[in-house]
């Protein structure tokens, strides 16, 4: 991790009372180390090469805090598992409808949509998705796009 990185991650944990263990280590390693947004168990498969002895449930609680102080995010997407990100930036993901991959989109944003949200409604914005869907580079051609 780099040590802008790792200054604001041992600021987040030094503020919500939590402590950075190595199972929460080892989780935010296999984030970082992962392409696009794994799911618990992708995280769980890549902790474990380094301990074999990590249970899965230490994972979800690792992701469960991680996300809880901010240092991650999560997106969800009704027909596949929850995915992990480390980017908290405004960025834009697009997923794959058939084989679940998820990606970001470079370069574009969500502009003033969440603004005009805001003005417009008497809810107290808290999240803003967006959900793109598509076909990877992967599957194209592998079969017919469902519509």
């Amino acid at each position: 991790m780099s040590v802008v990185m790792e200054k604001g991650i041992k600021e987040k944990f030094r503020m919500s009372g939590y402590t950075l263990t190595s199972q929460r280590r080892a989780v935010l390693e296999a984030l970082k180390a992962s392409k696009g947004h794994p799911s618990a168990e992708d995280v769980y498969l890549l902790v474990k090469k380094k301990n074999p002895r990590v249970a899965l449930g230490t994972v979800y609680q690792a992701l469960s805090v991680l996300e809880e102080i901010g240092v991650i995010d999560s997106k969800h997407w009704s027909e596949s598992p929850t995915r992990y990100d480390l980017n908290l930036e405004e960025h834009l993901d697009i997923r794959c409808r058939r084989c679940g991959q998820v990606s970001e989109v470079p370069n574009v944003g969500l502009g003033d949509l969440e603004s005009d949200i805001r003005r417009n409604t008497p809810y107290e914005v808290t999240r803003t998705m967006l959900v793109v869907e598509g076909v990877c580079p992967g599957c194209r051609g592998k079969e017919p796009a469902a519509r």
